[in-house]
């Protein structure tokens, strides 16, 4: 297993756990069963996503893995919300976020508190309150950041946080954004950019060796037939061959392939 110290988890329990998480975020937390999961939005009321969440649930507790860097501050806003709610927000600085790369349920998932697998992959996501995760290789830690940026997840920082609508990253097909529950916050926004098709921008994945090192939110240019066209670098994950794997935001336009990049004033090409 391979420890992921980029990741924290947050335990909701009380009898109003369920009801709370699911008008908090965007997706349906009352359909899931014990052991199910879903990927879902903390929005603020613009829609912009201040974190993406990964929703498990145990019984009548959930847990939710987000990105280290935003798990005090959205539990501090969470907790403003709870009021007379019988709910109790823990952030579980004893436990871990570990990888695992396996086709069916991993034996040590019987030790740990929960097993969660990325859809569409054989990567699994364990949640443990010891630590079984030896494994701290920065370079295993790029490859797995890398594979996550290529199923479309990115947790953000507090760089990106708030920054982007769902549809802008692609959460859609994460499952993350269910438009026939109820409110959340920033949901009339995310509905309404929704159904009236003014979705106009989107993610893609580019892989070129830079220059430079990346920063999130910082612009890129992407060269297509010799035209440039403006682009926002989201996350991003290195290769051992020095490649870079860039999560950035465009113009929605299909027909758009980059051959190139301009960062910082240097022209890469995109492999």
């Amino acid at each position: 297993m391979l420890k992921l110290d980029y990741l924290s988890v947050v335990r909701f329990s009380g009898s109003d756990a369920g009801s709370f998480l699911h008008g908090q975020v965007s997706a349906d937390v009352l359909g899931l069963d014990s052991g199910d999961s879903t990927f879902a939005c903390y929005c603020e009321p613009k829609g912009r996503v201040l974190a993406l969440m990964l929703v498990h649930r145990v019984g009548e507790e959930y847990f939710v893995i987000m990105s280290d860097t935003l798990v005090a501050s959205v539990s501090q806003r969470l907790e403003l919300y709870v009021m007379r709610s019988d709910v109790m927000i823990e952030v579980l600085s004893d436990h871990m976020v570990s990888g695992l790369y396996a086709d069916k349920i991993p034996e040590p998932a019987s030790t740990s508190t929960c097993a969660m697998r990325l859809a569409g992959s054989s990567q699994w996501l364990l949640v443990t309150s010891h630590d079984t995760a030896a494994n701290t290789n920065t370079v295993s830690q790029a490859d797995w950041k890398i594979s996550e940026l290529q199923l479309g997840i990115t947790w953000l920082n507090p760089g990106t946080s708030g920054q982007f609508l769902p549809q802008w990253l692609g959460f859609e097909e994460l499952g993350a954004v269910n438009y026939h529950k109820g409110c959340y916050p920033g949901q009339e926004i995310v509905a309404r950019t929704h159904y009236l098709g003014k979705v106009k921008r989107h993610p893609r994945l580019l892989n070129s060796k830079l220059a430079f090192d990346p920063e999130p939110m910082d612009k890129i240019g992407l060269i297509s037939d010799g035209q440039p066209y403006d682009g926002i670098i989201v996350d991003f994950g290195s290769a051992k061959d020095g490649n870079v794997c860039l999560l950035v935001v465009t113009r929605m336009d299909p027909d758009l392939v980059a051959g190139q990049v301009e960062y910082l004033g240097k022209v890469t090409e995109v492999n």
